[in-house]
């Protein structure tokens, strides 16, 4: 079932996908190559990497979450970035 899902997302991704803009900081970012699936642990959204930029393709259950195969991204912030992320006040800005 779960292949057949993330096959339907990519498979939505390749059709429909719109671009997101990128707005974060490429020092704090984690490198990924083209059409690497990301998936947003809270939310469930999924998202493909296209050459053109990150593609929305849809969202899986919070069951699916849990059992995501090794090869999808679930973070996309080095582990620094992810620190000073979460302890943030919302709307901060981190300087240099």
């Amino acid at each position: 079932m779960r292949r057949t899902a993330i096959a339907a997302v990519l498979a939505a991704v390749l059709s429909l996908g719109a671009a997101l803009p990128a707005t974060a900081d490429t020092e704090t970012q984690v490198r990924v190559a083209d059409y690497t699936v990301f998936v947003d642990p809270p939310t469930g959204f999924v998202f493909v990497k296209l050459p053109a930029g990150w593609k929305f393709a849809g969202s899986v259950t919070q069951e699916d979450v849990a059992r995501l195969p090794g090869t999808v991204v679930t973070a996309l912030l080095l582990p620094e970035a992810q620190h000073l992320a979460a302890t943030a006040p919302a709307g901060a800005k981190h300087g240099r």
